[in-house]
């Protein structure tokens, strides 16, 4: 892959992980929700205005959990890709593409 391919592929990623990172709120909000109405809960547990068994409210919060952790299985990989691409790049860098290198260890 040429430097430029590199380049570009790795200002891809950081664009991809600002996004994840962004995206990732939702599955850990959506656990901690969970796991809160589950602790003050009885019998009946009410998620978003439905009421389910603690059993059912156990999966649901589970699949949370589940989605999140997928979500961070995936922003390890691209950390994995990221420092594979940084890997390839030789020579002198430019300003911009120091500056993006530092973007991407921001995500670590």
């Amino acid at each position: 892959m040429s430097h430029e391919e590199v380049i570009n592929q790795l200002r891809h990623l950081v664009r991809r992980l600002r996004w994840l990172n962004v995206i990732q709120l939702i599955p850990d909000t959506l656990v901690i929700y969970g796991i809160l109405q589950l602790a003050f809960s009885s019998q009946l547990v009410t998620l978003f205005n439905a009421s389910f068994a603690r059993r059912q409210a156990v999966m649901v919060t589970v699949m949370f959990a589940l989605i999140d952790l997928c979500m961070t299985g995936i922003r390890y990989n691209d950390r994995l890709a990221g420092k594979r691409l940084i890997s390839q790049l030789s020579g002198r860098l430019t300003t911009p593409e120091a500056e993006l290198i530092k973007q991407f260890e921001r995500f670590k």
